[in-house]
């Protein structure tokens, strides 16, 4: 039987980590070290009306929207502070939380000018915003950001829609390929009968897996489902449909 998801969990799969609920519990603290530091930057340079500790603050926001293993902050964690803490190796950043921390770089450009040009009571807003919502990830892992970006993508018809268990089902046994786009070491850990893997980094050296014939996908959450449909998209497949979270196939037997 698949294990339930905590709240923070699910929270941490709406940010892009769409890993199991074991592999969540392992990077639980080390994701909250990031924001942290952030939001304790935050505070004092708002207490001093520090423009530039501001602006320092919004380029270590914004440097892994481009660059997702690049963020300072988990880099120190994944260099030196793990091992002390003898925590787990904290990945890329992925897109939704990635767009978190340009919202956030972007607030804090706010509150540099703010001060840099005299009007506090704009830096103040800028914070009164930003501060709740980094207390909010760091306590819960919701992200609001994250969310609404999800609530974006889905408005704007780039979120396709999952199938039933039973639609999964249905398709396999009339010949569709049930294709895992998780990574190779979560593949090896354990993975539905009959699914061969082709993580998401590499489809689109592998179309010939989906091109002319029907496919389903799944994934840990569904996230990755999600990024590996506007993929063949791009390239023209059309085919694929989307299980969603590995637990649903059980849903069915």
């Amino acid at each position: 039987m698949a294990e339930t998801m905590t709240f923070g969990q699910k929270s941490l799969n709406q940010q892009g980590y769409d890993y199991s609920p074991e592999d969540l519990r392992k990077l639980d603290w080390g994701l909250r070290f990031t924001p942290m530091l952030c939001m304790f930057g935050a505070i004092y340079g708002l207490y001093i009306q520090q423009p530039y500790l501001h602006f320092a603050l919004a380029a270590l926001g914004i440097l892994p929207f481009w660059f997702p293993a690049w963020h300072p902050l988990d880099m120190f964690y994944n260099a030196i502070l793990r091992h002390v803490v003898r925590g787990v190796k904290l990945p890329p950043n992925p897109l939704p939380r990635r767009i978190a921390c340009l919202m956030g770089g972007s607030m804090n450009i706010g509150i540099g000018f703010g001060f840099l040009y005299g009007n506090v009571t704009l830096a103040y807003v800028f914070g009164a915003i930003l501060i709740p919502l980094q207390i909010i990830v760091i306590s819960t892992h919701f992200c609001v950001a994250s969310w609404m970006y999800e609530g974006l993508v889905k408005l704007v018809g780039r979120w396709d829609r999952q199938i039933s268990s039973e639609e999964a089902r249905r398709l396999v046994g009339e010949g569709a390929v049930l294709v895992d786009v998780r990574g190779p070491d979560e593949f090896a850990r354990g993975h539905l009968s009959d699914a061969v893997n082709v993580p998401l980094d590499e489809i689109e050296q592998h179309l010939d897996t989906f091109r002319d014939q029907n496919t389903v996908l799944y994934c840990q959450s569904g996230m990755r489902c999600q990024s590996a449909v506007q993929v063949l998209k791009r390239n023209d497949i059309d085919q694929a449909f989307i299980l969603g979270a590995m637990a649903k196939w059980e849903e069915g037997s």
